[in-house]
């Protein structure tokens, strides 16, 4: 029984590379293609889309990270911010603490759950981040507290106390930048 190109480029990306013999699709348009599928109103084609371009892996994740920027719609930013978290490449995390600022509540709190997986990888990029615009976002701030909620590092657990207790709704929004500052630095020298 034959297999779909699209299939097959799922399974593997380097055999979907063009061909002009047999007028084969490059990887880079089925990626669109099935980035394109996100936007779909029918719930059931933007999750098989998503699987495609998590099952395509690291191949996927510059496109994805294109779409995360340039997308008008929800539905493609909650697609990719999705399958970016399965990937969990690193690449993805500056995309993804910029997610954090979404306009759309859900993709957001996907970009928060996505990073959360990163661990201590996202941590540099996060405190940048609040350090440069922690004090004027709340969204941010927010987003910042589901990443970094019950994470520790050893050297660091006091200031990173401190950071949370910065990123709650009853403390000066200027003490975020500080106490981030804090940690970065604690991560920097400590190795």
């Amino acid at each position: 029984m034959p297999i779909s190109r699209e299939r097959e480029a799922v399974r593997d990306p380097e055999r979907a590379a063009p061909d002009a013999a047999i007028g084969r699709p490059s990887s880079a348009s089925i990626q669109q293609s099935l980035i394109d599928q996100l936007a779909r109103e029918e719930g059931a084609a933007r999750r098989r889309a998503r699987f495609a371009l998590a099952a395509m892996g690291v191949a996927a994740v510059p496109a994805l990270l294109r779409a995360l920027r340039d997308s008008r719609s929800a539905h493609v930013r909650w697609g990719v911010v999705k399958a970016l978290g399965e990937i969990g490449d690193v690449r993805a995390i500056p995309m993804l603490v910029a997610a954090l600022e979404d306009d759309d509540p859900d993709v957001a709190w996907l970009a928060a759950a996505a990073l959360r997986r990163f661990e201590r990888a996202a941590w540099p990029e996060l405190l940048r981040a609040l350090i440069r615009n922690g004090s004027r976002s709340v969204v941010l701030r927010h987003g910042a507290h589901g990443v970094l909620r019950d994470q520790c590092a050893e050297g660091c657990d006091e200031l990173l106390e401190e950071l949370m207790r910065a990123l709650s709704s009853f403390t000066l929004p200027e003490t975020t930048a500080v106490a981030a500052y804090e940690v970065l630095h604690r991560l920097e020298t400590t190795g």
